[in-house]
């Protein structure tokens, strides 16, 4: 019988992003990745901001108890989950950029390289949303989870707790093997 379990929830969203990049191709996955490095900046950058000068003001707390919207860490792991979907799906879309890549374009091999970058995109787009629902900055250097659902996952995961626990992995390897393939890529 199957047991339902945070690692299978994590294998089927890698799964999922995998067989996307696949489908939308090697180009498109890397212009999602490029995406989603500018979204991981720009939904940090904003959740700071918005922590430094929104939350340090008494009306907008008051506004939050009266709505009953929950404590400012939990506001801030929304917006910068909801910042960094949204300037994915943004930039992805309207993005004023294209990438070309010629290097193993064809046969198995490319597909291959395909389903690689599918891969190092899943696990940067899940080690992004894990370390923004801990309560941390992805770009911080540290992560402590503050987070008490986050927290019995990450107890109960050793998939949660490899992708917290290696974030700067996930975070830094899909450049660099885009960087790298960039040296050998014939298109101008």
């Amino acid at each position: 019988m199957l047991k339902l379990s945070w690692d299978l929830f994590v294998i089927v969203i890698f799964t999922v992003i995998v067989a996307y990049s696949i489908i939308i191709g090697r180009e498109k996955t890397l212009r999602v990745t490029i995406a989603t490095y500018l979204a991981i900046l720009t939904a940090d950058g904003l959740g700071n901001l918005f922590k430094q000068y929104v939350f340090s003001s008494k009306q907008f707390i008051s506004i939050m108890h009266t709505v009953g919207i929950g404590t400012e860490d939990y506001t801030l792991i929304l917006i910068k989950i909801l910042v960094c979907i949204a300037a994915i799906v943004i930039v992805t879309i309207k993005g004023g950029f294209s990438v070309q890549s010629n290097f193993l374009n064809g046969g198995a091999v490319g597909v291959v390289m395909n389903m690689i970058f599918g891969f190092l995109s899943a696990g940067l787009l899940i080690s992004t949303f894990l370390v923004y629902a801990s309560g941390a900055s992805f770009v911080s250097g540290s992560v402590t989870i503050s987070n008490e659902a986050l927290n019995e996952a990450y107890n109960q995961s050793e998939m949660i707790r490899m992708m917290i626990d290696n974030y700067n992995f996930w975070f830094s390897v899909p450049s660099l093997a885009f960087l790298i393939t960039s040296l050998f890529n014939t298109a101008e």
